[in-house]
């Protein structure tokens, strides 16, 4: 049986779940006229169970589309100062290329830390259907 201090810690996270649900909404990108570059980001608020931790990340990006060849650059941003205030997590950089009318997609990925030290580059092919 829940005792009343657990059941209020429950509803206190179902109140929380149900605001984040409400206040995380997704948004189009805005394209800059004809020119290819687009810009927009996403909210994402969450709760960990196991670490029994709130977190809302922005995540603001920018791209272009020229010649059939996508860039994108996007930063994450800690809202709640989470992590010891480690608000700014570095630069994501991509760069993709659909193959025809295939699904396919050739892509590569580097990032780097809030330092601006590169991390690994991912390369790879994926298929969407």
């Amino acid at each position: 049986m829940l005792t009343f201090l657990e059941g209020k810690r429950k509803m206190k996270i179902a109140a929380f779940a149900a605001a984040a649900t409400l206040v995380a909404t997704s948004a189009s990108a805005i394209e800059l006229g004809n020119t290819g570059v687009s810009l927009g980001g996403k909210f994402d608020t969450k709760y960990d169970t196991g670490a029994e931790e709130f977190a809302m990340e922005f995540v603001p990006k920018a791209g272009i589309n020229r010649w059939g060849v996508d860039f994108a650059a996007s930063t994450t941003f800690d809202i709640l100062g989470l992590n010891e205030d480690d608000v700014f997590k570095g630069i994501d950089l991509e760069a993709g290329y659909t193959i025809g009318n295939t699904g396919l997609r050739a892509y590569g990925e580097i990032g780097t830390d809030a330092d601006f030290e590169f991390g690994d580059a991912t390369f790879g092919v994926s298929f969407e259907f």
